[in-house]
């Protein structure tokens, strides 16, 4: 498979099983499968942090197989774990995803598939509200970042990048914990810091340092993906340069990172510069939505015109631009007139976050995680809006948080759910 080394488990029985379902989801390469769960577990690990993809199909005796799927995942030395399962149910796939494994295949739905029943279609993964396209027909690139070839949109997983044109605008704050909601629904997620000079994403994320990209910078046919830095179980992080004079030397290998990042992951968030560099135009080209992040000081308006016309020009589908106004009044109503006619956001759609007392002490201390549990109303504001874009992507995981977030309408937060209790009389 493109250099891609496969390893399984399964009943010998099941095995033609597993090669057939990998077949007709649009994989090749030939699955070695090992004797025992301990020996592919530990061959996994000898082989070294994401250098094979995992399969594990039926198994009659001892461990099941989507336990089996499940610990490797979190062995975090796969680089994707399948799961091949007959007439497999919608709550073992619910399982399965929150577990961490890549997709479940079923050899019957695939078979399906390939004879015209249809599938996902849409430039955005799908049409919204239909269930999230599979996962496991996705094509894992090779190990080679500088032969990767450039992302396909509507391949790999969906690339958020949040953008604002200028300091200050809280943009690194609501990416951060965009990623660290999408982690808490089960979501595996690569957060990549383009901001290569002087990105602190890491420090949010109670990280000492980030994953030095400086060494894309000699980037050769034989050079592998950075591992980047693990963040919990669910994410990690890549970027920025340890050294800022080094910027320049991972910028142009910075479509290839993400574009393995997105192969790798259910979700990608890049965080950006303040300054719209070669880096950001390459993300900002390959990407699902660009977010322009604004709020109410005076030039925002004049910066998120600038970067809006930039990303037309760069020729990034005004479908594609959605707003965030940071730091709103939540006893105002939105201005949807706002901008309007700006070039790239005749059509943006505005989600409005509003500002919690316990944010910058929490970020700050690098407590991201308890910024997302407080349920405060900048977390339930930012969970809007990535359910509702995940949703438009049919990429909404089957989570009840999820779920519940979509519902939640942050933009009416003096009317609706988010407002504070009226007085009587």
């Amino acid at each position: 498979m493109d250099g891609s080394r496969w390893m399984g488990y399964a009943d010998e029985a099941a095995q033609d099983a597993v090669g057939f379902a990998l077949r007709n989801a649009g994989y090749d390469g030939d699955v070695v499968f090992l004797d025992s769960p301990e020996q592919l577990r530990a061959s996994v690990a000898l082989d070294g942090l994401g250098v094979a993809n995992v399969v594990v199909g039926h198994v009659s005796e001892g461990v099941s197989d989507v336990n089996l799927a499940a610990a490797i995942v979190q062995d975090h030395q796969a680089r994707r774990v399948f799961l091949v399962r007959d007439k497999a149910s919608g709550s073992l796939r619910s399982r399965a995803r929150r577990a961490g494994i890549a997709d479940v295949l079923d050899p019957f739905d695939i078979t399906v598939e390939s004879e015209g029943a249809g599938g996902p279609s849409g430039a955005d993964g799908g049409p919204a509200g239909t269930p999230a396209p599979s996962s496991g027909l996705v094509h894992v690139g090779p190990s080679s970042i500088a032969s990767h070839p450039e992302r396909v949109r509507g391949q790999g997983a969906p690339v958020l990048v949040f953008c604002s044109g200028r300091g200050g605008s809280g943009t690194s704050s609501i990416a951060v914990v965009t990623a660290a909601l999408a982690a808490s629904w089960g979501m595996s997620v690569g957060v990549v810091d383009l901001d290569l000079a002087c990105g602190n994403a890491y420090s949010y994320l109670g990280l000492r340092a980030g994953c030095d990209l400086a060494g894309l910078g000699s980037a050769s046919g034989d050079l592998p993906m950075p591992p980047g830095v693990s963040v919990g179980s669910r994410m990690r992080l890549w970027g920025p340069c340890d050294l800022p004079e080094n910027a320049e030397l991972a910028m142009p290998h910075v479509g290839e990172l993400v574009s393995r990042v997105s192969s790798a992951c259910d979700l990608v968030i890049v965080d950006t510069s303040t300054t719209f560099t070669d880096a950001v135009a390459q993300a900002a080209q390959m990407c699902d939505r660009l977010v322009l992040v604004s709020d109410d000081r005076p030039g925002s308006l004049a910066a998120l015109s600038r970067m809006a016309g930039l990303a037309v020009r760069l020729g990034v589908a005004r479908t594609r631009i959605v707003r965030i106004s940071n730091r709103a009044d939540p006893r105002t109503k939105a201005d949807l007139s706002l901008g309007r006619a700006e070039v790239g956001l005749e059509t943006a759609r505005i989600y409005r976050v509003f500002e919690s007392d316990e944010l910058p002490e929490l970020l700050s201390l690098g407590q991201v995680e308890a910024v997302v549990g407080i349920h405060a109303e900048f977390t339930q504001s930012v969970a809007y809006f990535l359910a509702n874009v995940l949703s438009e992507m049919g990429r909404l995981p089957d989570c009840r948080a999820a779920e519940q977030a979509l519902k939640t309408d942050g933009s009416r937060r003096g009317w609706g759910i988010f407002g504070r209790r009226r007085e009587v009389g």
